[in-house]
């Protein structure tokens, strides 16, 4: 993917322009790509998994719909007939219009995909759930908020840079393509991309990196990813923290919440509590305990924790 050409005389954001020199960004922490490439590297295999006997459950039988195709929704011609385009683009659209106009592109974007945890929650909430943590902990840019609605469109649909542009303007791009994932990397190697480029991102980018990861850890904590086991679990704590802790800076409200959530957070796998980072985790808490149970606990007898799909 070509990054798109940015005009600085024909914008009036105050964003710094993206450039190789970052002399307007923050030093880069010492790096721990090391043990980040040590610890993905030695994860267990498949097979060293099934031995462990501690995985989560089995996926159910629903299969997502493939993302939406680009075909005939609009990324190019920006009128009304395409779905998204220009409208309600109108002179006196203000930020909740916006905002709104943001959240309907993304929510048709996503709209066959879901997460991967037990339950297949449509993957609509994610971005939801990552524009409510940076608005409830005091960011008010409405750029950030459209970046984090927008984040995964680029990564996981069939969506470009060039389209946000076009639709919601060249700041709101820059922050989505900065949060995007080469796709050719396979997914070790993005993790250490991510963790290598992190000291390097827009102050706005490393905002939503924040709240991306408080959402991923939180989803993990109360329903992990179907598969994963334990080892895969901490494994991602441990990145991640890695991650969260050369950001943190940018929005500290978030990173003392991310904090408290390494060093309190456990996950429930076949019956048996486990620490989500055994580095700095302290003991299980019954607040904690009953936080992992809830979700499961409110299930009356013979639910079904992965319900069949109502509008697929």
């Amino acid at each position: 993917m070509s990054p798109i050409k940015l005009n600085p005389s024909s914008s009036s954001s105050s964003f710094p322009s993206y450039n190789t020199n970052n002399n307007h960004l923050a030093q880069p922490h010492p790096s721990p790509l090391r043990h980040t490439n040590n610890l993905l590297l030695n994860s267990p295999t498949p097979s060293e998994m099934m031995e462990l006997s501690v995985s989560t459950p089995p996926p159910k039988t629903f299969t997502p719909s493939p993302p939406m195709s680009r075909e005939g929704s609009g990324g190019g011609g920006g009128g009304a007939s395409n779905g998204f385009g220009s409208l309600g683009r109108s002179t006196g659209e203000g930020e909740l219009g916006v905002l709104l106009r943001t959240l309907d592109f993304a929510a048709r974007k996503h709209s066959c995909q879901r997460r991967k945890d037990v339950d297949q929650t449509p993957y609509i909430n994610h971005p939801i759930a990552v524009a409510n943590f940076l608005s409830s902990t005091g960011v008010t840019d409405v750029r950030v908020l459209q970046a984090a609605i927008l984040h995964d469109t680029v990564e996981d649909t069939h969506t470009t840079v060039e389209e946000i542009a076009q639709l919601f303007g060249t700041d709101v791009a820059r922050i989505v393509e900065e949060c995007t994932d080469n796709t050719e990397l396979s997914g070790q190697q993005r993790k250490i991309e991510q963790l290598r480029t992190a000291p390097y991102k827009s102050k706005e980018a490393q905002q939503v990196k924040l709240a991306d990861k408080m959402h991923n850890l939180e989803s993990i904590r109360r329903s992990p990813p179907v598969g994963w086991g334990v080892k895969r679990i901490q494994a991602y704590f441990i990145w991640a923290k890695q991650v969260t802790d050369v950001c943190g800076p940018a929005h500290p409200p978030l990173a003392r919440q991310l904090q408290n959530l390494y060093e309190t957070a456990y996950t429930r796998v076949n019956g048996v509590y486990y620490p989500c980072h055994p580095e700095v985790c302290g003991p299980l808490t019954e607040e904690e305990q009953e936080l992992v149970d809830s979700r499961l606990r409110s299930l009356k007898e013979g639910d079904q924790m992965c319900p069949e799909p109502l509008f697929f």
